[in-house]
C-alpha cells in the first residue's frame, strides 16, 4: 500500500507492507474509518445518539482493490487503484458522510447497524423505502431503544439486494476479538459518482441531512492537493517529526468535546479519567480549563477518582494525577479554584491516610492500576509518588506544615523500600523489572538524586529495551513475558506489549536524566512513535501498543494519551522545573503566605474537632 500524507507545501509518502486505515471525525464526533480491505467490525461509519455510539454503514465496497491510501489532513482521504479513486469525507457539524467515486465505478454498500458494542444474534430488523434519488433504511433491534433511520441520496441507480452475507474480518481474528465473523446487511449495488449518507433520529430528518449536503464535494480539492510536489520518507527526519507532532495535536482534537475527552477510537468512546489526566497539560488553553472546572466540581470518593467519568469503578491514581497535572500544566487559578481545590485536597488527604499502611504507602486494589489486566493489587510504585504529588499539592495551597512532613517523610519511604539493588522495584515487595518506574520518575523526580536515577536506568534498560525502539511491559527474562500481541486475549497486554505513551514519557525521563547518555535510546524511541503515527494502523494517528517483538501497530488505532506523551518528549518538557511559579496568580516570593494560605489555615481549623 502506497500512504500519502498531504499538508503544507508538499506531501510524504511511503510503500508499507501492512494493512492501513485513515480515521475522520467531525466536531459531534461521529468517525468514519476503512481500511482497503475488510479488516475489523470497529470499521464504518459511526454516528453519536444518545450517549451511544451506533454504527451504520460497513463498507462501501468496489470490485477494483484500492493500492493507495491518501490523506487530506483530516479533511478527506482516498483510496485509489490505478486510474480508480473514492474520496470519503465528514460533515462537521452533523452525522453525514460524503463518499464521491471519480471513475462511476459501481459500489456495494453493506450495512451493520446496532450500538458498537453489541450484536445483536436476533431480531435485527432492516425496512428500505425508495424515495426517488434517496434510498431509507428503518433499523431496529432489541437493544436500541427507538428506531433509527439511515438515508442514502445517490446520483445514478440503485438496485436493491437485501441480503445479509458473512464478512470475515482478518485483524480481529488476529486479535483474538470474537466475533471476526460478522454477518452483515447487503443493501444493494449503487452506480453514480457521489453518495451522501445520513443518520437521523426520524425518517426525515434523515432525508432532510442528506438533501442538505447534496453539493458537498471534496474532489476539486483533492485534485488540487495531488498537484503539490511529493517527496518520499525515506527515513525520520526532522520534516517527519514535525508532520506526526501536527497529528499528535489534531488528535487531541479530535478526541474532544465540550468538558471531556473520549480516551480514544474507534472504541475507547468514553471519558476515562486517567486518560484524560495524563493529557490535561498538552491540551489548549480553554480545553485544558473546560476539563478542569470538571474535575473541581467532580465527586472525590473517598480522595479517589473512576477509571471512566461517571462509573462507580475506581482508580488508585485518578486523584494523584490531577494533582501532578496541575503541577505539570502549571496552570493559573483564581482565588475560588484554589479554595475549591484545597478543600478537595485536604479531605482526599484524610480519607487517603485511613488506608496508609506502616510505611505510609497507599494501597491499589483489584484493577485500579492502570496495568489492569494483571495481578497488580498492593503498592505499585508510580501510585506512591503521584500520592506524593497529592500531599505536595496540598502544602502548597495550604501552607499546612503537616503535609510538607508527610511528603518528605513519603519521598524517604519509597526510596527506603522500593530502590533495591539499584532500581525501583514495581511494587511493594515486588521485585519484577517493569516500565513503571519511569512513570514514578515522570511524577516525582525527587524521589532520588539525578545519579541514583541513572543508576535505576542503566539497570533496567537492559531487561525492558526493545531494539525497534521501545519499551517491554514487563523484562524480557520474565516467565510472563509475550513477545506477540494477543489482543483481546491479555496474555500480552501488561506482559509484554509495548505501550507508545510509556515509551514516549520514558524517552522524556531520560531526557531530563541525562540527554547525551541515553541520546540512542531517546532518539530510537521518538523515531518509532513518530513512524507508528505516520506509517501504522490509523495512519496520522498515535495509536495504542506494539508486540515486542517488532514495531506494530496494535489495540485502539487514534489514542489520546499517546498523543499528549509524544507532545510531552517532542517539547522535550523539562519534568524537574516544573511546579509553583504559576499555580498563583501573584508569584509567590517566599517571603510571606499568600492570602489563600491563610484563608486555607482557617479552613483547616475548622474542621479539627
Amino acid at each position: 500500500m502506497n500512504v500519502s500524507h498531504y499538508s503544507g507545501k508538499y506531501a510524504i509518502y511511503k510503500n508499507v507492507d501492512h494493512p492501513v486505515a485513515f480515521i475522520l471525525v467531525n466536531r459531534r464526533k461521529d468517525f468514519a474509518t476503512f481500511y482497503a480491505t475488510p479488516q475489523t467490525r470497529y470499521e464504518g461509519f459511526f454516528v453519536e445518539h444518545n450517549g451511544l455510539f451506533i454504527k451504520t454503514i460497513s463498507r462501501i465496497e468496489r470490485q477494483s482493490v484500492a493500492d493507495s491510501l491518501e490523506l487530506y489532513h483530516n479533511t478527506a482521504a482516498a483510496f485509489s487503484s490505478g486510474k480508480s479513486s473514492e474520496i470519503y469525507s465528514i460533515i462537521s457539524d452533523e452525522p453525514v458522510l460524503a463518499y464521491e467515486n471519480l471513475t462511476n465505478e459501481p459500489v456495494v454498500i453493506r450495512l451493520d447497524m446496532r450500538d458498537q458494542f453489541h450484536i445483536p444474534q436476533w431480531g435485527r430488523n432492516y425496512n428500505l423505502e425508495k424515495d426517488g434519488e434517496i434510498a431509507v433504511v428503518r433499523y431496529s433491534d432489541d437493544c436500541l431503544p427507538t428506531p433509527v433511520f439511515l438515508a442514502i441520496l445517490h446520483d445514478g441507480e440503485f438496485y436493491a439486494q437485501e441480503e445479509w452475507v458473512p464478512v470475515e474480518y482478518a485483524r480481529d481474528r488476529l486479535r483474538n476479538s470474537e466475533p471476526a465473523t460478522v454477518y452483515e446487511y447487503s443493501l444493494g449495488k449503487f452506480t453514480g459518482t457521489k453518495l451522501i449518507i445520513a443518520f437521523g433520529e426520524t425518517y426525515q430528518k434523515a432525508i432532510e441531512r442528506a438533501l442538505r449536503y447534496k453539493l458537498v464535494s471534496q474532489a476539486q480539492a483533492v485534485i488540487e492537493w495531488r498537484a503539490k510536489p511529493k517527496r518520499k520518507c525515506e527515513k525520520i527526519d526532522a520534516a517527519a517529526r514535525r508532520r506526526a507532532r501536527e497529528y499528535t495535536k489534531d488528535a487531541l482534537d479530535l478526541l474532544f468535546i465540550e468538558n471531556k475527552m473520549l480516551a480514544g477510537m474507534p472504541w475507547f468512546t468514553k471519558s476515562w479519567v486517567r486518560d484524560e489526566l495524563l493529557s490535561l497539560p498538552a491540551l489548549p488553553r480553554a480545553n485544558a480549563r473546560a476539563l478542569l472546572a470538571k474535575y473541581l466540581d467532580a465527586d472525590w470518593h473517598d480522595g479517589r477518582l473512576p477509571v471512566i467519568f461517571g462509573g462507580s469503578n475506581c482508580c488508585s491514581d485518578g486523584v494523584g494525577l490531577l494533582a501532578w497535572a496541575i503541577l505539570f500544566a502549571r496552570f493559573t487559578l483564581d482565588e475560588k479554584e484554589k479554595q475549591v481545590l484545597a478543600t478537595k485536597l485536604v479531605k482526599a488527604v484524610d480519607a487517603l491516610g485511613s488506608t496508609q499502611n506502616e510505611f505510609g504507602f497507599i494501597p491499589s486494589g483489584k484493577q485500579e492500576s492502570w496495568m489492569d489486566s494483571i495481578e497488580r493489587t498492593g503498592y505499585p510504585v508510580e501510585t506512591q509518588a503521584l500520592y506524593s504529588k497529592i500531599l505536595y499539592l496540598t502544602y502548597i495551597l495550604t501552607g499546612n506544615e503537616r503535609y510538607e512532613r508527610k511528603y518528605s517523610n513519603l519521598l524517604k519511604s519509597i526510596r527506603s523500600h522500593y530502590f533495591v539493588d539499584g532500581y525501583l522495584h514495581d511494587r511493594l515487595h515486588d521485585s519484577t523489572i517493569r516500565p513503571n518506574l519511569f512513570l514514578a520518575s515522570l511524577f516525582e523526580p525527587k524521589i532520588l538524586t539525578a545519579s541514583e536515577w541513572e543508576t535505576c536506568f542503566d539497570k533496567v534498560l537492559p531487561h525492558l529495551w526493545l531494539n525497534w525502539g521501545g519499551l517491554a511491559s514487563v523484562d524480557s527474562q520474565h516467565e510472563c513475558f509475550c513477545d506477540v500481541s494477543t489482543g483481546e486475549c491479555d496474555t500480552s497486554y501488561h506482559n509484554g506489549d509495548s505501550w507508545f505513551f510509556v515509551n514516549n514519557l520514558a524517552a522524556l525521563v531520560l531526557y531530563n536524566t541525562n540527554a547525551t547518555k541515553y541520546a540512542v535510546y531517546i532518539n530510537a524511541i521518538h523515531d518509532a512513535s513518530t513512524e507508528e503515527i505516520l506509517w501504522h494502523n490509523y495512519v496520522g494517528c498515535p495509536g495504542e501498543i506494539s508486540s515486542a517483538r517488532a514495531l506494530e501497530s496494535w489495540g485502539c488505532g487514534l489514542q489520546g494519551f499517546s498523543a499528549a506523551a509524544y507532545l510531552y518528549l517532542a517539547h522535550h518538557l523539562p519534568i524537574r522545573k516544573r511546579g509553583l511559579k504559576n499555580l498563583f496568580c501573584t508569584p509567590y516570593s517566599g517571603t510571606s503566605l499568600p492570602p489563600l494560605r491563610a484563608a486555607a489555615k482557617q479552613y483547616l481549623l475548622s474542621l479539627e474537632p
